[in-house]
């Protein structure tokens, strides 16, 4: 499995595009448009995580030009600093970003 595919099936199930366009920055906004358009007729391709991993690596075998603009608006989100990844097994995992203030985990 294309790890770009996973990556992106990942964000997206986790709810980060939830509010695209407003809490989200612009590549990000923009790979979720591109995603939507590409499987606007194939809507089952999205109902889970699994599901759009497959797609979306199928797709990106099928079409290459598609996946190598998906990696560049992922690399853009990625230095936006909205996208998280996490690789490896934890019972709890917690990410952040510019914390101001303090920060208490129990």
């Amino acid at each position: 499995m294309d790890p770009l595919s996973l990556a992106i099936a990942g964000a997206l199930a986790a709810g980060v595009a939830t509010g695209v366009g407003e809490s989200t920055g612009a590549a990000l906004s923009a790979l979720v448009w591109r995603i939507r358009e590409r499987f606007a007729n194939r809507s089952n391709d999205l109902e889970s995580q699994a599901q759009l991993s497959v797609a979306l690596d199928e797709e990106f075998t099928r079409d290459p030009a598609f996946r190598q603009e998906c990696q560049v608006l992922w690399n853009q989100a990625a230095s936006e600093g909205i996208a998280n990844s996490f690789h490896g097994q934890a019972e709890n995992v917690v990410q952040a970003r510019d914390i101001h203030g303090g920060f208490t985990i129990q």
